[in-house]
């Protein structure tokens, strides 16, 4: 190839430039100049594609502030502070959408309530589902509006801002979740944490760290008796929950049971060590039937839910395999109801799986469980032509639960009033149904009543736990699962547990209406 020639003036006579040109050939580079080029290329080439196939750019979700991405399917927990979404194709993202124009309003001063739960719900592997997910969201964004908006939890400043932290599955990632609300404390003025989904040692975890940092937590549906003592056998100081325990749940139950005359009752009950809910919920039914019949059940059957992440199998599958094997001892034994110690998701499995197993002589079987089974609510119970079921279950809460109760009672007028303040954040009436949007709203409002009677909240989260132990049972919140006061424990003080009828097309019934006192909470009485 013939060199590169370029052309440039001369200067000629009398210091004036002419038009003429001569020609110029520039210097050939050296050879070794190529050589050196041509490696500093490799190396790079070689650097960008080890990064790619490593770091997977294109598989990366959009972690935002207060997030980190784990797992392989690239998963973000901690704290979303940017409400950028928690994975790459975003279930939540209406909702988070809602939340930042909602948060646009808030004015300075303002203290952030954190919603902290296992926002990204696997079907496959969790016994969580994004539906309750969504109105346990829905029910927190509720209760800001009214905390901004109206008088209900001690005025409306400082206002309230509301941000979602995640978890994960099983609250495996609990320690980066609490890492990233701990790092966001003073910047965001973090007042409270609320929400904590399921009862499992994960959660205790979480809650008890929180409570060592100075946050206090209070639980919208967590309900395992043993979720305010911590994994070093001390209670935990700093958390509150707004829901009734196992032990109520199954009492209720057992007087239901008893009300209607069932005799041969079979306990099935999880032998996960790890799931507190499963745990508590057996025990505590095993010691009322004790207490009441004066004798041990006579009935158990036994199984196992896995406490961890099933490598290529589905749980559904897996759970349906375990209980196949139960449904001839189950004819046998020919129950009047059978009381299910364990989760919703499984639950169904179980269903799915003893009337799939065959014809026997039991036609129909009611079941009796206890508040995860609100995860099921709007889904067809699972049947056959040999056998049909009747599913019982301890709510926390259900939209028409004070129905019965006059229009101008006090529990009937704050349910209505939040229901109204509900449908104007957006969300429609029937996502109500389940009661888990009650339950969320009435743990955040709580929070926020919390906050507001204490003027160094949003500058110290220490100093909020405090606040909520002036809820007693002359100095209450305005629920609208029912008005909301704690004992010295955290634990509620006598909460209604509504006793509901899943549909065989999943719409619900209520049966019933129970406290652990046997009647509403009342300050002159039930506190003395």
């Amino acid at each position: 190839m013939p060199p590169f020639h370029r052309f440039v003036p001369s200067r000629v006579r009398g210091g004036r430039d002419h038009k003429r040109f001569r020609l110029v050939t520039p210097r050939r580079w050296p050879r070794q100049h190529w050589i050196v080029s041509s490696v500093i290329v490799l190396v790079f080439l070689t650097v960008v594609s080890v990064t790619l196939v490593v770091w997977h750019p294109w598989r990366q979700p959009p972690c935002g502030r207060g997030l980190i991405a784990i797992g392989t399917l690239r998963t973000c927990v901690g704290i979303d502070l940017d409400s950028t979404g928690f994975t790459k194709t975003d279930p939540l993202a209406d909702l988070e959408d809602s939340l930042v124009k909602q948060n646009s309003t808030v004015n300075r001063p303002f203290g952030t309530i954190v919603l902290l739960d296992n926002m990204t719900p696997d079907s496959s592997s969790d016994s969580d589902n994004l539906q309750a997910l969504k109105h346990r969201i829905q029910g927190a964004m509720a209760a800001v509006w009214r905390a901004n908006n109206q008088a209900v939890a001690g005025g409306t400043s400082p206002n309230i801002k509301l941000l979602l932290a995640n978890y994960g599955s099983r609250a495996d990632s609990w320690r980066e979740a609490v890492e990233a609300i701990k790092q966001a404390a003073q910047g965001e003025h973090i007042v409270a944490v609320s929400g904590i989904g399921q009862s499992l040692d994960t959660t205790k975890q979480a809650v008890a760290a929180l409570s060592d940092a100075g946050i206090a937590t209070v639980g919208s549906v967590i309900t395992a008796d043993d979720m305010n003592t911590g994994p070093d056998g001390q209670h935990i100081q700093n958390f509150f929950r707004v829901a009734p325990l196992n032990t109520d749940q199954a009492q209720a139950a057992l007087s239901y049971i008893t009300n209607h005359d069932y005799q041969k009752i079979l306990l099935i009950q999880d032998d996960n060590r790890t799931d507190s809910y499963a745990q508590t919920l057996s025990s505590a039914f095993t010691t009322a039937y004790k207490s009441q019949h004066k004798a041990e059940l006579d009935y158990t059957e036994t199984y196992r839910s896995p406490d961890s992440k099933l490598n290529g199998a589905d749980r559904d599958i897996y759970m349906t395999n375990q209980f196949t094997k139960m449904h001839s001892d189950i004819c046998a034994i020919q129950p009047d109801l059978i009381y299910f110690a364990g989760r919703s998701a499984d639950l169904r499995s179980f269903m799915k799986a003893l009337s799939e197993g065959g014809a026997c002589s039991l036609k129909s079987l009611d079941v009796m469980t206890g508040d995860d089974a609100a995860d099921l609510v709007g889904k067809k119970i699972p049947s056959s032509d040999s056998l049909k079921f009747r599913l019982f279950y301890t709510a926390l809460a259900h939209g028409d639960q004070w129905n019965s109760f006059p229009a101008d009672s006090d529990n009937r007028r704050n349910y209505d009033e939040f229901a109204e303040a509900f449908t104007k954040t957006g969300f429609p009436q029937s996502d109500l149904t389940d009661g888990l949007a009650m339950m969320s709203h009435d743990a955040v409002l709580t929070a926020a009543a919390a906050a507001r009677q204490n003027t160094q909240a949003t500058t110290d989260p220490s100093t909020v736990a405090a606040f909520f132990l002036r809820f007693r049972c002359t100095n209450t919140i305005p629920g609208a699962s029912g008005v909301i006061a704690f004992g010295p424990d955290g634990n509620p003080i006598d909460k209604s547990m509504p006793i509901l009828q899943i549909q065989p097309d999943g719409s619900v019934t209520q049966q019933d209406l129970a406290w652990p006192t046997g009647k509403p909470l009342d300050p002159m009485t039930t506190c003395g």
